[in-house]
């Protein structure tokens, strides 16, 4: 699919394309930018650390700041990025854009001070949803142009930057406690269901633990290198393997 393009002078600048599309233009390397990622999975280096990034995950950069994608070739990205016009004399330049200067600044706000992990979905899986409709809903806009089309494209990005900003105060260090605790009950779940020689199945797994696979992929593969589903499969292809062997399957288990 060919890369997407939209600005609006001296408010936002959009882009819809595959991040090796991305990476070559530097066009939206001095504003403030916020990435969504749309498909695909893989790694990412920013700042010189190495970030997984996920479908529905979000990344916040500053101005200067270009991340290196590690991907599969099937990543595609939406990025907003804040044009940096009104980020010095802001209150002189807000009154002549009074309806995009608290946007600017709230999205400003963010890309300084996110809490949220670079590269993974927002914790609230409802208002995640809120945003990929809205992304939806902005690239219709751009498709179909009719006359009312920037003010809707405006409307959308100020509440996805709303929502972003409500989550961004919900993701304390607390967190990432809880994540490592249900991440070892699943893991010990599995473990013992498959030991037993049980079928485990993802919808009873999503209802045991009140959880979408969305989540429950994401923090296995933090654990473990690998997909929820290829977890399953992995440990119950060591199982049998221990068994054949006669030992212990926690020596083959590496990953764990």
């Amino acid at each position: 699919m060919p890369a997407i393009k939209f600005n609006a002078l001296k408010r936002f600048h959009l882009l819809q394309s595959k991040t090796r599309i991305w990476e070559s233009c530097g066009e939206q390397l001095e504003h403030y930018r916020i990435i969504f990622i749309l498909s695909g999975q893989g790694k990412f280096i920013l700042n010189g650390e190495i970030c997984c990034y996920f479908q529905k995950g979000v990344i916040f950069l500053k101005p200067g700041q270009q991340p290196i994608f590690q991907e599969d070739k099937e990543t595609e990205i939406f990025v907003v990025a804040f044009d940096t016009y009104l980020a010095e004399d802001f209150q002189k330049k807000k009154l002549f854009s009074p309806d995009f200067a608290d946007t600017y600044k709230q999205s400003e706000n963010l890309c300084n001070n996110y809490l949220l992990i670079q590269g993974r979905p927002i914790p609230n899986e409802r208002d995640g949803k809120t945003i990929t409709y809205l992304i939806i809903q902005i690239l219709f806009e751009l498709a179909q142009q009719p006359a009312s089309h920037l003010k809707m494209i405006k409307g959308c990005i100020d509440m996805i930057v709303t929502v972003l900003a409500r989550n961004n105060y919900r993701s304390q260090p607390a967190d990432e406690h809880s994540e490592i605790e249900l991440t070892e009950s699943i893991i010990d779940y599995i473990k013992s269901e498959l030991q037993q020689k049980k079928t485990v199945r993802i919808p009873n797994l999503l209802l045991m633990f009140n959880t979408s696979e969305e989540i429950l992929n994401l923090y296995i593969m933090n654990r473990t290198g690998m997909s929820l589903r290829n977890f399953i499969f992995k440990f119950k292809a060591d199982l049998f393997k221990a068994n054949m062997l006669k030992v212990d399957v926690e020596e083959l288990v590496g990953y764990l």
